[in-house]
């Protein structure tokens, strides 16, 4: 080997060196970089911080009371509600009925998700001489009532794909005193219309047996289920 030869060798080995000493820092920076990202992509996780919020529960224990099977209920609204990280319930009875003589009673029921109302019920006594009257004017507030399909509850039942509702029974003083019990979904999740129907009657349902007791009424409700 010549002395140049020898000399070009040299330099290419001591230039290696450098170069692999210079990369060691990088090598060490990257590394360091994705365990701090990890790490603050696990604790943004722990703590539900977007985009890592997790999907929330709904417990039938923190379902409305006046919807009335809470596990039942709880069952029907996973089946119907759009995924949220949190469930919250609002439940009210705003005019309580004490007695027979008694001509009044309301109860509501608010289901929200992230703040955002997702479905309500309400349950209130009122007198129609045509149940037919409930349906255009209380279910289906001066809209169409071609959407609507009867099922069987109360002295009348209606259900579309977002209200269910249940015209019952309640008392023999006055005319024609009845409980209106209607379910609006206001929001819905991946569940079409024929899946929403049965978990819409089940809350009606439910909430109809709650409202005829809690209301007093003495004639039967014909809600069974």
């Amino acid at each position: 080997m010549t002395i140049s030869t020898a000399k070009a060798s040299l330099g290419n080995s001591t230039r290696k060196a450098k170069t692999l000493k210079n990369m060691r820092p990088k090598i060490l920076l990257t590394s360091g970089t994705f365990v701090a990202l990890a790490l603050t992509a696990g604790l943004f996780y722990i703590f539900d911080i977007p985009p890592f919020k997790g999907e929330g529960v709904i417990r039938a224990e923190d379902v409305c009371v006046s919807l009335g099977n809470r596990t039942a209920a709880a069952s029907a609204l996973k089946e119907i509600l759009p995924g949220k990280s949190s469930y919250s319930f609002d439940n009210e009875t705003t005019d309580p009925r004490t007695d027979k003589r008694d001509d009044s009673y309301e109860n509501w029921c608010f289901i929200y998700g992230d703040g955002d109302q997702l479905l309500s019920v309400r349950s209130e006594m009122l007198e129609y001489e045509q149940v037919d009257g409930w349906v255009a004017e209380a279910v289906a507030q001066g809209g169409s009532v071609a959407g609507f399909e009867r099922f069987t509850a109360g002295d009348k039942a209606v259900v579309s794909s977002r209200v269910a509702a249940v015209y019952v029974p309640c008392t023999s003083e006055g005319s024609s005193r009845h409980l209106s019990v209607i379910v609006r979904l206001k929001k819905h999740g991946d569940a079409d219309a024929s899946e929403l129907r049965p978990s819409l009657i089940t809350l009606a349902k439910g909430a109809a047996t709650y409202a005829h007791e809690a209301a007093h009424c003495e004639l039967p409700s014909k809600v069974s289920g």
